[in-house]
C-alpha cells in the first residue's frame, strides 16, 4: 500500500491532470468562459477510486452541469490520464460538487450585512 505522501503526490498529479484536460482536451461548450478548480481530491488506498470536489470561479450556477459533464467523460479522463501516467493504476473518477465558496461568500454577506457596534476600547473602560 502506498504512503500518505505517495497518495498526495498522486492526488497532485491528478490535480494538475485534470486542469490540463479540461482546458485542452475537452471540447465541450459547458467548459468556456469558466474558471474550474478541484479543492479536494481523495485517492483510495488501493489506487482504485478517487472522489474529485469540482468548484467554479465566479458563476456558480454551472456547477450542477460542470459536474455531470465530467461524470459523463469520466471514462475519457481515465483513459488520457493512464496514457500519460507512469502509474500501473489509474482510478475511476467520480466527480461531486463543492459549494464551499459559494456557502463563504453567502455567510460573508450576511455578516457584513449585520450592524453591530465596535468593542469598546480598554483605555474608555477605565
Amino acid at each position: 500500500m502506498p504512503d500518505d505522501r505517495r497518495i498526495k503526490r498522486i492526488e497532485s498529479f491528478y490535480r494538475d491532470e485534470l486542469s490540463r484536460l479540461i482546458s485542452r482536451e475537452l471540447d465541450n461548450p459547458i467548459f468556456v468562459n469558466v474558471i474550474i478548480s478541484f479543492p479536494e481530491i481523495k485517492v483510495s488506498r488501493d489506487l482504485s477510486n478517487a472522489n474529485v470536489m469540482v468548484s467554479v470561479l465566479g458563476d456558480g450556477s454551472k456547477l450542477t452541469e460542470i459536474v455531470k459533464a465530467l461524470n459523463d467523460a469520466a471514462a475519457f479522463i481515465r483513459r488520457e490520464i493512464m496514457r500519460v501516467s507512469e502509474l500501473r493504476k489509474t482510478p475511476v473518477f467520480k466527480f461531486h460538487e463543492d459549494r464551499t465558496m459559494e456557502t463563504a461568500s453567502r455567510i460573508d454577506g450576511i455578516l457584513n450585512m449585520l450592524d453591530i457596534p465596535p468593542e469598546p476600547d480598554d483605555s474608555e473602560l477605565t
